[in-house]
């Protein structure tokens, strides 16, 4: 994993099913974190689709991701990807400039 911190990565779909993984995770836990994911999409949306409704302020979807942080370690979930990672380590500004060249690579293709 070339971001500091990384030891591994996972795909996931809107409901929570594993695609690839990399790096030393092992497959029940990389299954638990996507399902983790997906539900923390989801519940995201939903709150920011109830506000948008509810006040009329605007600028909180689409959602992007998020981090979910322990004492020990980062999971950031973006685009139907996640990164694992130490805390310690872990550069959050890195990780989404990551993203978000990848997803400029994609559209460009």
């Amino acid at each position: 994993m070339s971001l500091p911190g990384v030891y591994g990565a996972i795909e996931f779909s809107c409901t929570g099913e594993l695609g690839q993984m990399r790096g030393d995770v092992e497959r029940d836990f990389a299954e638990l974190v996507a399902q983790m994911c997906a539900a923390n999409m989801a519940i995201y949306r939903m709150q920011a689709t109830g506000w948008t409704k509810l006040t009329g302020q605007q600028g909180f979807l689409p959602e992007r991701g998020f981090a979910f942080v322990t004492l020990d370690h980062v999971v950031m979930g973006m685009n139907g990807n996640a990164v694992l990672a130490h805390g310690k380590d872990f550069d959050y500004d890195a990780a989404y400039r990551r993203d978000a060249a990848y997803r400029r690579l994609n559209a460009a293709v």
